[in-house]
């Protein structure tokens, strides 16, 4: 693997029991790893972060890639960053970016971002949601500027002075970027979608 890829894509993993988890999640971060590995565009790390959960350490030495590494911590409080912070400071990679274990990312997303990104420290982006109804992805809106309207699945930055809440809430999307927001003026948007949001709870768990 190389020493300093492109990407860095950091994972926080609980698969225990909480209010408003998704299901079968053993399985869906499998199908997460994979999405990452499979990506068109190769020169990436995964870096999953196994929050107090040995099942996730079991998992990911399932796979025999050099790209994809785990790393367990205690067990944290719900929305903590500390697990994300921790992704943050293993990461060599130019850009860091975020997946959730209920998530997918489409095989051509970081191809996508390597061919549109440029020297700013930090960039946002739309999402993609998936509908049940047509079996197929629809463009849903972010909006860094309105709360609940933006979150981990539409941003990606280099390593900058901006961390995670450690004692975070639901909220703590919006509580890091506006981190980011402090941090660096340098911002800017993409027209580039392709992270797969599977899960919204009470909404949407596929």
């Amino acid at each position: 693997m190389n020493d300093s890829p492109k990407f860095s894509v950091v994972m926080p993993s609980y698969l225990g029991y909480y209010v408003g988890a998704a299901s079968m999640r053993e399985m869906k971060i499998r199908r997460a790893i994979e999405s990452v590995l499979n990506q068109t565009f190769g020169d990436l790390e995964l870096i999953v972060i196994a929050d107090g959960c040995e099942k996730t350490v079991e998992i990911v030495s399932g796979y025999d890639d050099d790209r994809i590494k785990g790393f367990l911590i205690p067990k944290q409080k719900l929305w903590s960053g500390i697990p994300r912070n921790v992704g943050i400071a293993k990461s060599r990679g130019e850009w860091i970016m975020y997946l959730d274990v209920d998530d997918v990312y489409i095989d051509s997303y970081l191809e996508d971002l390597n061919n549109a990104l440029g020297d700013k420290d930090w960039y946002w982006m739309h999402e993609l949601s998936y509908n049940k109804q047509t079996g197929q992805f629809d463009t849903h809106i972010c909006d860094i500027t309105r709360f609940a309207r933006c979150g981990t699945s539409n941003i990606i930055h280099r390593k900058i002075a901006a961390l995670w809440p450690e004692k975070g809430k639901y909220d703590h999307d919006w509580q890091f970027i506006s981190a980011l927001k402090r941090a660096s003026k340098r911002y800017d948007f993409l027209d580039v979608t392709g992270y797969g949001v599977m899960h919204v709870p009470d909404l949407l768990d596929e």
